[in-house]
């Protein structure tokens, strides 16, 4: 028989040493595999003492099936996903798979720094409040429910980031996005965060007539963009909790 073996779906925050949990560190440092896409393997191989599996874009269900059946067997296994697991990660996509085939499965997910949580406060406090997640990736989603939920989170006025703005493939949805953007709220400013804590970091704020054309953005940006009470001053975002309609907040 073999031993118990525990599959651990492990968030590695947005890909600087200083933003991974130590839990995320002691799992990684302790497992049998360690498997993921070799961009975010290249993040955390320096800390793996096990056995490395790495694979490209587009093989998420094969590195997951993977992962299982090594777990399954007896084995200690970390899954490795950017960012958190539960935030377009693989979390979902291995608790459906456990779930669809009635399996007994020793899972845990640890979570990590998301894109969101780790670009904000690089804007001052572009998100404080309530706010809506959006992807623009079609891969899994269809475009019409991608557009329709961007339109209600607009007429929502909630603060929104966007998470997979663009790529070679569909540079259109970002176009389209932001046309719909400007629809809703005219040219307003969209905070664009790229590689953050990562070599290449870029924190922008242009116009989302700017946005698409600049050059910047592609799947490893985070675009805010701001509600209607939001603050834009020069690159900081400040989107108020409401305090100034209660008290009273100058400073003598």
């Amino acid at each position: 028989m073999p031993s118990q073996g525990k599959l651990y779906v492990v968030g590695i925050g947005p890909g600087c040493e200083e933003m991974l949990t130590l839990r995320a560190r002691k799992v990684l440092e302790s497992s049998d595999y360690v498997i993921g896409h070799r961009t975010y393997l290249n993040f955390v191989r320096h800390l793996v003492r096990g056995s490395i599996v790495e694979s490209g874009m587009g093989r998420e269900v094969e590195r997951v099936k993977m992962a299982v059946e090594l777990a399954s067997g007896g084995h200690v296994v970390s899954l490795v996903s950017g960012g958190d697991p539960s935030v377009y990660g693989l979390a979902s996509l291995v608790a459906e798979l456990v779930y669809r085939n009635g399996l007994e499965l020793d899972y845990e997910i640890v979570p990590g720094i998301s894109a969101l949580n780790s670009a904000s406060p690089l804007f001052g406090s572009a998100i404080s409040g309530d706010h809506a997640v959006i992807s623009l990736s079609d891969l899994l989603t269809p475009w019409q429910v991608i557009e329709r939920r961007l339109r209600k989170a607009l007429e929502g006025d909630f603060v929104i980031a966007i998470y997979n703005p663009s790529s070679r493939r569909r540079a259109g949805n970002l176009r389209r996005a932001m046309e719909i953007v400007i629809e809703y709220r005219g040219d307003c400013f969209v905070g664009v965060a790229k590689n953050v804590c990562r070599e290449g970091e870029q924190v922008l704020v242009m116009r989302a007539s700017e946005v698409a054309e600049s050059g910047v953005v592609d799947m490893h940006t985070l675009l805010i963009i701001p509600s209607t009470e939001s603050i834009v001053d020069g690159n900081w975002i400040i989107t108020p909790r409401g305090y100034s309609r209660k008290y009273e907040l100058e400073v003598e």
